[in-house]
């Protein structure tokens, strides 16, 4: 497929299909949680979760959190997680609005829901996994950057870069997009005729709708694409100084690399022309795109950006602790349980199913099958966050300075409500209770070793000092360490 130019109206056509609607869950309790955050603008909003848990499971049980994203009861994958017994939760009436607040509301949000989670009484706080994908996979990584607690994460097509995709990679494949409708307006235009739907079509489904969209963009290099980058254009609003370089690190699952405290694995494509694979490792990036595209097309992270933002995760993780291996995606559909090495901690899988394609998707294949993900799950449950989770320098100081009130991904409030997450009262709360899961496990010694070497590589005196203080409050407060 990668060496024809495909017609839009193909993969429409395959999208259209009707799907078997799997039968009704059965055996199941449901459960939906009102989670409480303050944004941004110094509010509090309520966002609901939906749980959905076996119902002869023991608890507390094994739970898998979907961040951002709704997972429908349709899902084969819920249905796989609950045939093991194990819950599952995600946020509730899913808004394309929340892709717009990806990197500030949406984030604090997501940190909420994991905090809820963990003081339910239904789950094992020690059994925790974030499955996430597309901009759920960005936020089940920046979760594990953020997070202390969870036992491990699986990060599908997940955008790793914020300052690449969005600010650099979007604008860029916009632009070719633009150029191309310009073209297609002004042919429309000189023939006669109007771009849009009918009055008729107004009253289709949603779905229809959405189709009839993609066929007004066919014409367009990267359809996908055109009709989704809107929705995250609000992200830019969260960096008024576009050179703010600390800031889009803070905000970058690469600028978080070091913070990762539990296993991770990472699922890609090559073809992926929304998340180009390239911010994920560097070396299994195609030269040139895709027929479907120009030549001179380029989805390459520049070496010229500073700091981090040049690296890809590949490179940002430890190098003896990760294993990155690429796979060739047949040409049939083969379904296959996801390949990890049990003696690393970091596992990026590399799907090998050609260049980047303007007409794909996280992937330009249709066909390429299932790939499972029990049997990775069913090992890390088993271990159990008191063995998967290390606790990193980087990550002890991300938390201290949470606890100070000077964390740039979850800024502290003062004022609003002591009681909601968000405040700095729960965000101290949180970091003590964290530390004290870990200590109580690890031992206070093996703590202190950390926040050494922590400290040896810390030169402003005056962070020093305070992070110090900091330690020592923590040592002394109710439930701490």
């Amino acid at each position: 497929m990668s060496k024809e130019k495909m017609d839009i109206s193909k993969v429409l056509a395959i999208l259209a299909q009707p799907k078997e609607t799997p039968a009704p869950l059965v055996h199941v309790e449901r459960l939906r949680l009102e989670v409480p955050y303050i944004t941004r603008e110094r509010k509090v909003d309520v966002r609901a979760v939906h749980v959905v848990m076996p119902e002869a499971a023991a608890r507390p049980m094994p739970l898998i959190y979907v961040p951002h994203y709704e997972m429908g009861e349709d899902s084969l994958e819920l249905r796989d997680y609950l045939a093991k017994g194990w819950a599952v939760a995600c946020p509730a009436e899913f808004s394309d609005n929340y892709n717009g607040s990806l990197t500030d509301d949406d984030l604090v949000f997501n940190n909420a829901v994991l905090y809820t989670l963990r003081h339910r009484t239904q789950f094992d706080r020690k059994r925790i996994i974030l499955v996430g994908g597309s901009a759920g996979g960005y936020m089940s990584l920046m979760l594990s950057g953020l997070q202390l607690g969870h036992c491990a994460s699986i990060a599908n097509g997940p955008i790793t870069n914020v300052y690449f995709n969005f600010h650099y990679y979007f604008n860029k494949a916009n632009a070719l997009n633009l150029q191309a409708l310009a073209r297609i307006l002004a042919e429309k235009e000189t023939q006669g005729t109007q771009v849009g739907r009918s009055p008729n079509e107004q009253d289709e489904k949603a779905e229809n709708r959405a189709l009839d969209m993609l066929k007004n963009l066919s014409g367009v290099p990267i359809p996908f694409l055109a009709g989704l980058a809107g929705l995250f254009a609000p992200i830019g609003d969260n960096f008024p100084d576009k050179e703010d370089t600390q800031r889009w690190v803070a905000l970058s699952p690469v600028g978080l690399a070091d913070c990762f405290c539990s296993p991770v694995m990472v699922n890609h494509c090559t073809s992926d022309v929304l998340v180009p694979v390239d911010q994920i490792s560097k070396r299994f990036t195609y030269a040139k795109p895709g027929d479907s595209l120009p030549e001179d097309f380029d989805a390459r992270l520049p070496e010229t950006f500073p700091g981090k933002l040049k690296y890809s995760l590949e490179e940002c993780l430890p190098q003896a602790d990760t294993r990155t291996e690429c796979f060739k995606v047949p040409e049939e559909e083969t379904s296959c349980n996801l390949p990890y090495d049990k003696s690393k901690r970091f596992n990026l899988n590399i799907f090998d199913d050609g260049p980047i394609e303007g007409y794909g998707t996280h992937s330009s294949r249709m066909n390429a099958g299932r790939r499972f993900d029990v049997p990775y799950l069913e090992e890390m449950f088993e271990k159990t966050s008191a063995k998967t989770c290390i606790l990193t320098p980087a990550m002890l100081k991300r938390l201290l300075l949470r606890y100070q009130g000077k964390s740039i991904a979850l800024p502290a409030h003062i004022g609003v409500d002591d009681s909601i997450y968000g405040s700095l009262t729960v965000y101290q709360k949180e970091v003590a209770e964290e530390l004290s899961d870990w200590t109580d496990i690890h031992g206070k010694e093996a703590l202190v070793d950390i926040f050494e070497e922590m400290m040896k590589s810390e030169a402003d005196p005056t962070c020093r000092a305070s992070l110090q203080e900091t330690m020592k409050e923590l040592g002394a407060s109710e439930g701490g360490l």
